[in-house]
């Protein structure tokens, strides 16, 4: 018995030993790493948002100029791309009927003349009555209408340019018969005013836009080049086919080439400005459906609390921050990915 005690007594010391060295052999606990960070301070800036939009160039002087009596067209002195000047001969019709109309015309009226001067006559002799002498008159005021109307077509059978520009297509040809009104060629307008962009505009951009505000243009056919524009007419209904609102941009600036149909984006910039808190984009640690978090820098400059913010657009390298920041707080930068809440911190420059 005496040896089974003694056995258990030597069991327990060795078991102490080994537990007291165990205890001399762990190290300590490693201390809290502190994570190095740049900051950058929230910020109230002025800013202005431009729109933004895409649009097609066109001209504002389109014009398809015809003929206002029908007939057989008998020569045409321009051709597609040629460029035109107002007033200048595009097209003739031949004249031999337009002529002969004339002509009738002018033999009605000596007609008419001759029976109203027989009609006053045998009036005086008391043979024709007042009604005759009247008809008689009428007849004579609507033969001197035919002539001004025979006038004015012979004048007219012709097709002159209405604007200076270009020819773009030749819808007729000689020999061809052109009815009243139908056009001959397709025109644009070559002029510094005729040149704009039309746009569609959301209700919002439209609501932030006035006529004159200023634009910048970039064309696809132009890469790298920037031209400057303004805004020239808002319209005041939405257009039914595209839901948008149509704007009108006239060039201040011109490429050196200009056709219709040139595709163009634009930033227009509004003259309306007003406040906004930002933060350099990369302070902002996550983002998901207009929220974000950011690490805001504690008064003790030793830790960094992570706080959720509501985020408006970018600004080039900085974002808007509508809620959740005022002017003069601090948030970590290079190295925030690293932070958690309420880690130390070390700023560094």
């Amino acid at each position: 018995m005496k040896r089974y005690v003694a056995l258990l007594a030597c069991v327990a010391a060795v078991a102490m030993a080994c537990q007291s060295k165990s205890k001399q052999e762990s190290p300590a606990a490693a201390p809290e790493e502190v994570i190095p960070v740049r900051i950058a301070q929230a910020e109230e800036r002025v800013l202005v948002f431009p729109v933004v939009a895409s649009g097609i160039l066109t001209s504002g002087q389109e014009a398809k100029p015809g003929f206002k009596t029908g007939g057989v067209i008998k020569r045409t002195f321009v051709e597609e791309g040629d460029r035109v000047f107002k007033g200048q001969l595009l097209a003739t019709l031949h004249m031999a009927e337009i002529n002969a109309q004339a002509q009738q015309a002018e033999e009605g009226l000596a007609k008419a003349k001759r029976d109203l001067q027989r009609a006053k006559n045998l009036y005086a002799d008391s043979v024709a009555t007042l009604e005759q002498v009247q008809n008689a008159s009428t007849a004579v005021r609507l033969a001197e209408e035919s002539i001004q109307i025979a006038r004015f077509n012979q004048q007219y059978s012709e097709v002159r340019s209405p604007v200076n520009g270009k020819v773009i297509r030749k819808l007729l040809s000689e020999g061809e018969v052109a009815g009243p009104g139908m056009p001959v060629f397709f025109l644009l307008g070559n002029e510094s005013g005729d040149w704009t962009i039309q746009a569609g505009l959301s209700d919002r951009d439209w609501a932030r836009l006035r006529p004159g505000n200023l634009a910048e243009i970039a064309f696809d056919a132009f890469p790298g080049q920037v031209f400057q524009g303004r805004v020239k007419r808002l319209a005041d209904v939405v257009n039914p086919q595209s839901g948008t609102f149509d704007a009108e941009v006239e060039l201040l600036t011109r490429p050196p080439k200009l056709a219709s149909g040139l595709a163009a984006s634009l930033r227009i910039s509004p003259e309306k400005a007003g406040s906004s808190v930002v933060i350099p984009i990369d302070a902002l640690m996550e983002s998901q459906n207009g929220s974000g978090a950011v690490y805001v820098i504690n008064p003790d400059g030793q830790t960094a609390a992570r706080r959720t913010v509501r985020i408006g657009p970018l600004y080039g390298d900085w974002v808007v921050v509508q809620e959740g920041l005022t002017p003069g707080e601090q948030v970590a930068t290079t190295g925030g990915l690293f932070l958690e809440d309420g880690r130390k911190i070390k700023i560094i420059q």
